[in-house]
């Protein structure tokens, strides 16, 4: 398999960091064109599953525009620039929830739109987290921020009540690190 070659390319909107929409004509290994294809690039961000020493995750919910309802996330935010994932992770950890860990893992970066973008959501764990201060909330937000356990939040993801590509990835990556199946002995040679 090759990449495709790049015949063309223009920017149509430049709004970054937010977002920058690049028109291009492609040709794909096999010979076909494929003309205006659409590639728009956005920014990168962290999101944490929180583990309270009593079996508690903090869940924020608050409206987010693109699906235009009231979402339910595990904490998250956009990298500043320069910015590590972890520090963005600790960072928005803290000020949306209020909540501080010292134990963090990070558990992967997943692409969100392979066919428009490289842009990923870095995923991470943080155990034995701890309430240490109010949530501390910039001007664009209003959120709201509750303690669930982990069964309950996979029956939000099961009803579909979060729904968020990120948010559901992290919190199955989570619950697999924090109970890695092991397998069977078996039938082992």
């Amino acid at each position: 398999m090759k990449s495709w070659q790049v015949l063309r390319s223009k920017e149509l909107l430049d709004r970054r960091p937010w977002l920058n929409v690049i028109e291009q004509d492609v040709q794909l290994a096999n010979g076909h064109i494929i003309e205006r294809y659409l590639l728009a690039q956005t920014r990168e961000y962290s999101v944490t599953f929180a583990l309270t020493d009593d079996g508690h995750v903090p869940l924020v919910q608050q409206y987010k525009h693109g699906p235009g309802r009231l979402c339910y996330d595990l904490p998250a935010g956009y990298l500043d620039a320069n910015e590590e994932p972890l520090a963005a992770a600790q960072r928005e950890l803290l000020e949306e929830t209020g909540y501080v860990s010292d134990d963090w893992q990070h558990l992967g970066s997943v692409v969100l739109d392979t066919n428009r973008s490289d842009a990923r959501a870095h995923i991470f764990l943080a155990r034995g987290a701890k309430k240490v201060s109010m949530p501390q909330l910039d001007d664009t937000e209003d959120i709201v921020m509750q303690l669930l356990t982990p069964a309950q939040l996979l029956a939000m993801v099961r009803s579909g009540e979060m729904d968020s590509i990120a948010s559901v990835t992290c919190l199955l990556l989570a619950l697999d690190a924090l109970n890695p199946t092991q397998p069977s002995q078996k039938g082992a040679a």
